[in-house]
């Protein structure tokens, strides 16, 4: 798999945790067309449906849902570290530490952990 756009998987996956497009974009400020779009072009780039309508509410469909488990993994623990994410590309994570110099050391324990990342 090439490159994954960040965004794609942020929007969805905040589409989620608020239960709604609406209230997705909201907490984004963003419109909940461009919230779909954005999850429209995630399902092409996975190759198929995360969400069904089911009357007025949207449901995770099987892969949906095993996309959001590993979205709410991945940005959980960048939470926990404080670490917000520039770009995600199959070889590199671009981040930008929004920490304190005495935090750096728990950051790194929290991905190392949860990726099972190597020291380059």
């Amino acid at each position: 798999m090439s490159h994954l756009n960040y965004n794609h998987l942020y929007y969805f996956w905040m589409t989620q945790k608020k239960g709604s497009v609406t209230q997705a974009a909201e907490a984004l400020f963003l419109t909940p067309q461009t919230v779909t779009g954005q999850i429209k072009l995630l399902e092409q780039r996975l190759g198929g449906k995360l969400l069904i309508r089911k009357g007025r509410s949207l449901e995770a469909t099987e892969l949906g849902q095993l996309v959001f488990r590993y979205a709410d993994k991945m940005f959980s623990a960048l939470a926990e570290a404080g670490i917000n994410i520039v770009s995600i590309t199959t070889s590199e994570i671009r981040i930008t530490v929004l920490i304190n110099r005495e935090d750096v050391q728990k950051a790194v324990r929290v991905l190392h952990d949860t990726f099972d990342l190597e020291a380059a």
